[in-house]
């Protein structure tokens, strides 16, 4: 055996994660994928990730993707009626083409069953040629590089890539058991610990439960939140929202409640589901990893505000790494609560929560994106 032979990485080498589902005809005659079928399952990976991200239209987008580079390395079969977990890195960013890489994995495998290198060219749909430009920028992870000093003018590549982390970014409420490596939770906090903060106070305090430890804090808060003699008890520490609503938030406050409950056929005056769709919250969206935030009671209104540049990067930290976010204030309402779970002092106090995984790209309510008011709509330019 060769001692250059490629060895199958596992979950963690892949930066997200698409579900993808096997037919009956996808088998040989030998019980396995037939080859051509891989192919079939990495262009389906890229796409349904670029499609569900809003980096590609295919029906009236200004943008197509056209493959000039492929190649497979088999480890392992796979075979219907297996399920198959398609993990996606970028290894190279270029002016007008992606390099992914894609592995497939087995339901539940930890180690991968084929991989190839992907390289499709963005370019114009009259424009074919593969040094064409692309339209826009991918939301996907750039190729690590070394860090910029900190009078370096990026790159427009490396332009790009913020602010697509930053485009990116929307609060999903339905996400993937794959599990999240450490390694991975303590980078993304690593960068995040750079948001400034008044005379480098740096008051966050951050709180990271997986596995069993986050299961036993989700159950707890749901039984409360299901009894409603208990849940009465309960009350947030601090108003987060006015105690008196005005327009234009209150309208705001009300279309994205009621465009979520529209994608997820909640009538309105449905209680019963509006109880239940909320209730997910305290189940993380099912989430692998729960992050909750608090702050020592002597800090006061600045360093709130500190912490909200230090929430903003790491939720743009995890798009880095093809991660997904939903900050949920939520939480504060069982304060009590997770103070007991969690063995807070006395001394602390809860911000919020956020739940952290690989979204879920079929799920109907990842769909929802929230609008924007345009720049003009909140700036004013003075000049004389």
């Amino acid at each position: 055996m060769s001692e250059n032979r490629l060895k199958a990485e596992g979950r963690q080498a892949y930066a997200q994660f698409v579900r993808l589902g096997t037919r009956w005809m996808d088998n040989d005659i030998y019980g396995h994928l037939n080859n051509v079928v891989y192919y079939s399952l990495f262009d389906t990976a890229v796409n349904q990730y670029l499609i569900a991200a809003g980096a590609l239209d295919i029906h009236g987008g200004a943008v197509i993707g056209l493959v000039v580079e492929t190649h497979c390395n088999f480890f392992d079969s796979l075979a219907f009626p297996q399920a198959v977990d398609a993990g996606l890195r970028v290894s190279r960013r270029g002016r007008s083409s992606v390099r992914y890489e894609i592995g497939l994995f087995a339901e539940g495998a930890e180690l991968l069953r084929g991989a190839r290198p992907f390289r499709p060219c963005l370019c114009g749909p009259r424009d074919t040629s593969p040094g064409s430009r692309a339209a826009g920028p991918l939301p996907s992870s750039p190729a690590r590089t070394e860090p910029m000093s900190l009078f370096d003018k990026p790159s427009p590549e490396a332009a790009a890539a913020v602010d697509a982390a930053i485009e990116s970014r929307h609060s999903m409420r339905a996400f993937l058991p794959t599990p999240v490596p450490r390694e991975v939770i303590e980078d993304i906090l690593r960068v995040a610990s750079r948001a400034p903060s008044g005379t480098n106070t740096q008051p966050w305090q951050v709180h990271v439960l997986t596995g069993a430890a986050r299961q036993r804090l989700s159950e707890r808060i749901l039984a409360v939140y299901d009894d409603p003699e208990e849940l009465a008890t309960h009350s947030e520490e601090y108003a987060y929202y006015p105690r008196e609503w005005a327009s234009p938030y209150i309208d705001r406050r009300r279309k994205v409640g009621w465009d979520l409950y529209g994608l997820l056929n909640i009538a309105k005056g449905d209680k019963v589901r509006m109880h239940e769709q909320h209730g997910r919250n305290y189940s993380f969206f099912d989430a692998p990893v729960a992050l909750m935030f608090t702050i020592d009671r002597v800090m006061q209104q600045g360093s709130w505000l500190d912490y909200g540049m230090f929430l903003q990067n790491i939720m743009i930290a995890a798009r880095g790494r093809g991660l997904h976010t939903c900050p949920q204030a939520a939480f504060t309402q069982f304060h009590r609560v997770i103070a007991e779970e969690l063995q807070l002092k006395p001394t602390q106090m809860l911000v919020c929560g956020m739940s952290l995984g690989h979204a879920d790209p079929a799920a109907t309510e990842n769909s929802l994106i929230t609008e924007r008011e345009p720049v003009a709509g909140f700036t004013r330019f003075i000049e004389d």
